[in-house]
């Protein structure tokens, strides 16, 4: 999946957040490493980038980035779970305290549109990596940080299908549900088709999640 060169706000976001999961100055190899891992993943897919790319990009010795992450699979799980944990923590904030199901499904729905069209890079890698992610040597870490970031959210839904609010639907069908939109629009517009940004439609991917939830 062929990307253009970063332009200079989606660089820069994604190099905000880099600082913010390494914020020592003593893993600014380690941030190096990471944010032109970023860029060559993107670009030319996982598979085809090797650790010798990797080198020549960052300026780090192949012992370096061995240390750091072991492999290449290393390198792409600590990126892609640097942006995962942005990402919960992102609805971590939107949805605390929130006990209406309602409200918890717009909460969800904006903080994913909104962290997506500020970190578009980062996205785009999140839905490039998940599967090799999911099938590799981090699944078990994934499933463990999947059940963490929708733990509260669960448990919401849950008290609002013993009331009747909610259909009692099969749990693996829910995710499909609440963000299969929003994971289709994102894609589109990370690829350049689409227009508007994935936050300028929250309200109404919001609105049909919870009538497909009701209804």
């Amino acid at each position: 999946m062929a990307r253009k060169n970063l332009s200079a706000s989606r660089a820069a976001a994604a190099d905000r957040l880099l600082e913010r999961a390494f914020p020592d100055a003593r893993q600014a190899s380690r941030r190096s490493v990471l944010r032109h891992a970023l860029s060559l993943f993107n670009a030319g897919g996982i598979e085809a980038t090797t650790i010798d790319d990797l080198r020549r990009a960052s300026g780090q010795s192949v012992g370096t980035i061995y240390h750091h992450f072991k492999n290449k699979e290393g390198v792409v799980g600590a990126l892609f779970f640097v942006a995962f944990d942005d990402l919960s923590r992102a609805i971590a904030e939107r949805t605390a305290g929130l006990a209406d199901g309602r409200a918890v499904v717009d909460a969800l729905i904006h903080a994913c549109t909104e962290w997506i069209t500020a970190q578009p890079e980062c996205a785009h890698f999140v839905f490039l990596a998940r599967d090799a992610v999911a099938q590799g040597p981090f699944a078990d870490d994934l499933h463990r940080r999947l059940l963490d970031r929708y733990r509260a959210i669960d448990a919401v839904l849950a008290r609002e299908v013993a009331a009747g609010r909610v259909l009692p639907l099969p749990a693996d069908l829910i995710p499909s549900l609440v963000l299969g939109a929003v994971e289709f629009y994102a894609r589109g517009w990370l690829a350049g088709r689409r227009q508007a940004t994935p936050a300028s439609h929250a309200p109404r991917f919001a609105t049909a999640a919870w009538r497909a939830l009701t209804q």
